[in-house]
């Protein structure tokens, strides 16, 4: 197995309320009958902690058997139908991948200082969420709806880590992340709708209102390990328009960028990818930002002042439909 990136984890906002903000919105989708998964006892811990073994996932999780239990296994099983449908790309390694969700955060706490040694206390410093190393995340229960996004979020970044032979830059994972986490459940099987993302779109608003938009040449240099420690507006911009670029690329200019996106993604998962700085298609190697604006070009096929004016008009579209609050 290749590993693409080291570290990506996300900082979440959950809205109650699911009014939409998209214009356009692609609907609800989602798998047309269960996944088959198992639950099996976790032996290294006491009961009722358990391994739910689905097709593409071993879940390691301490919640007691009940609905959201249930759900983990329904949810990745169908967010990954979802990734591939977005970037098909074939398993460099077939096992299951790994997954760890918690009832408590303090057990979460435990797991992450004795799992990631040196780099704990940067972990432990995420307030709501989960983070993603290589082709494994961990996560701890919120609510039943913010754990399942939480869950669907870092799965990307788990299919991104285990599927692709390079890596994205990490503005853009986490913005393609962020499109899967709006997710529900009908009945027992998941539905989800990229096109919307009412906790995204509040903090977009808000921070356009506010003048606290990160200007885009320094955000696609930038990861989500640079923002942690920033007031909590400042991380829910980061996030916020990360998602926006990447609705951006499906939808912007009545989908003109869809296929180069698309490609962009092949490229990635096949190891072709552009990548002027050799960051992005040498595992292990430190991510190099100051090749991104190229590879930005190379894939859209504008130069990066063009981009950053359709981008800047494509904010503007999503916020003037988001009312004020």
């Amino acid at each position: 197995m290749k590993c693409f990136f080291s570290v990506v984890f996300a900082i979440f906002v959950i809205l109650a309320s699911q009014s939409g903000c998209a214009r356009r919105p692609e609907g609800w989708r989602g798998p047309d009958q269960l996944a088959k998964a198992e639950a099996v006892p976790w032996v290294t811990r006491e009961a009722p902690a358990s391994i739910l073994k689905s097709q593409h996932y071993w879940v390691y999780t301490t919640l007691p058997e009940g609905r959201q239990r249930d759900a983990l296994p329904q949810v990745l099983e169908g967010a990954y139908e979802q990734y591939q449908a977005l970037a098909p790309a074939e398993p460099i390694d077939p096992r299951p991948m790994p997954a760890y969700v918690f009832a408590h955060r303090e057990e979460w706490a435990e797991f992450t200082t004795r799992k990631t040694g040196n780099d704990a206390p940067m972990y432990r410093r995420i307030t709501r969420g989960g983070y993603t190393i290589d082709d494994w995340f961990v996560a701890y229960a919120l609510d039943e709806q913010a754990t399942l996004s939480v869950a669907s979020h870092e799965g990307w970044h788990q299919y991104a880590a285990r599927h692709f032979r390079n890596r994205l830059p990490p503005f853009l994972e986490e913005g393609i992340a962020c499109l899967f986490e709006t997710v529900r459940m009908q009945g027992a099987l998941p539905r989800w709708n990229i096109s919307v993302n009412p906790a995204r779109a509040y903090a977009l608003s808000k921070a356009a209102r506010a003048g606290q938009l990160w200007p885009l040449d320094e955000l696609v240099t930038m990861h989500a390990g640079e923002v942690v420690d920033l007031p909590a507006a400042k991380v829910d911009a980061f996030y916020a328009q990360n998602w926006a670029f990447a609705r951006f690329l499906l939808e912007g200019d009545g989908g003109r960028y869809r296929p180069k996106l698309q490609r962009w993604l092949a490229d990635t998962a096949a190891g072709t990818v552009y990548d002027p700085g050799g960051t992005l298609r040498t595992p292990g190697k430190a991510w190099d930002p100051s090749g991104t604006r190229a590879v930005l070009e190379h894939y859209l096929g504008q130069d990066f002042a063009s981009i950053e004016r359709a981008y800047a008009a494509y904010v503007a579209q999503l916020t003037d439909s988001f009312p004020s609050r």
